[in-house]
């Protein structure tokens, strides 16, 4: 009933993209880019239905790591709920018929699917298994933005109303660049935030490539002034109907750190994503409820007050290919110890 095929052709996929809701930057053209500009590969691959009309797809990374080759679908794949099964199986077969090509030890996704019994037996009818550790969040804070930027700001939190305001009192200054030399200040104040929330930042080379993959007209750095220096910073990408808050980092300097730097940011990109005329702000990642050892933690009551809906998707599946797989497993499996989450 369904076929899966690669897909080469950047026109068909960005068509297809456009029509889904919400449009995941992670499943962009740009986006395989970026993943070849940095040292791996990617490919598309569209399932058809029996008329040959695209109804789903993914884009799927082919990940080199030290611990293994395998392939990644971050947030895919895209498919309609009510074909879901037959789809995925045609996805299935493909990526296991291709798999000895690319020498691959195991397929992983990670998918943009709500966390519910139905989906999670599409996985287990097809030999999938829990991942060891997520990719990328599962966990999500998001703002729709179908009202004025008024109404957005009176359904805050009171505290971050007040917080916005202070920083305006203060002094702090918003501006916005397009300039990927701004990212040198970025990675700085990632490294110093990742000591204080105890993760590891990116690299400055994946920052500049992540961002030269969409700029510059779907990404932009802001910074916030005060006292003549940067004491924060985000970028956030603009893609689609949705915007997302990919990075962030603040000073760490005692005197700055009750100066709320880091709401005005938020704020100024929630308007900027509004007046675009975009449907959503992605907060990102947040901690899972009752999480306090996770990394997040400390960041989810920052997201959570400015207004939204969280989402809870399912965990990372893995579906191994040979024995090398288990070499993986054992180690993400004592990294997840270590990390204690």
């Amino acid at each position: 009933m369904f076929q899966a095929s690669q897909i080469t052709n950047q026109t068909i996929w960005q068509q297809f993209h456009a029509q889904q809701d919400p449009q995941l930057f992670v499943q962009s053209w740009q986006y395989a880019e970026f993943m070849r500009n940095y040292g791996d590969d990617a490919f598309f691959v569209g399932i058809s239905d029996k008329n040959n009309k695209l109804i789903g797809g993914s884009l799927v990374a082919v990940i080199n790591a030290k611990r293994g080759r395998f392939y990644y679908l971050p947030y895919g794949p895209i498919l309609p709920e009510k074909d879901r099964t037959e789809a995925f199986k045609a996805l299935h077969t493909f990526l296991k018929q291709r798999a000895n090509q690319d020498k691959v030890n195991f397929i992983r996704i990670s998918p943009f699917w709500e966390d519910n019994e139905t989906n999670k037996a599409i996985f287990k009818q097809n030999q999938y298994r829990q991942a060891p550790m997520h990719m990328i969040a599962e966990t999500t804070w998001v703002l729709p933005l179908n009202k004025e930027p008024d109404a957005l700001f009176k359904e805050m939190r009171q505290n971050h109303r007040n917080l916005i305001r202070r920083a305006d009192r203060d002094g702090v200054k918003i501006t916005s660049s397009t300039n990927p030399a701004d990212l040198n200040k970025v990675h700085e104040l990632l490294k110093i935030t990742s000591v204080r929330h105890h993760f590891t930042p990116f690299s400055l080379k994946y920052l500049q490539t992540e961002f030269n993959a969409f700029a510059p007209d779907n990404v932009t750095i802001y910074n916030a002034h005060y006292d003549n220096k940067i004491i924060a910073a985000s970028v956030v990408f603009f893609y689609g109907d949705t915007a997302i808050y990919r990075h962030g980092a603040s000073i760490l300097d005692e005197q700055y750190q009750k100066i709320p730097a880091t709401y005005a940011i938020q704020w100024q990109a929630i308007q900027d994503a509004h007046s675009r005329g975009l449907k959503y702000y992605n907060f990102w990642g947040i901690a899972p409820e009752g999480a306090t050892k996770h990394p997040f933690y400390g960041i989810t009551r920052f997201k959570k007050g400015f207004g939204g809906e969280q989402y809870d998707l399912l965990h990372c599946q893995d579906h191994p290919l040979n024995f090398k797989y288990w070499i993986n497993y054992i180690i993400e499996s004592a990294r997840r110890i270590k990390r204690g989450f």
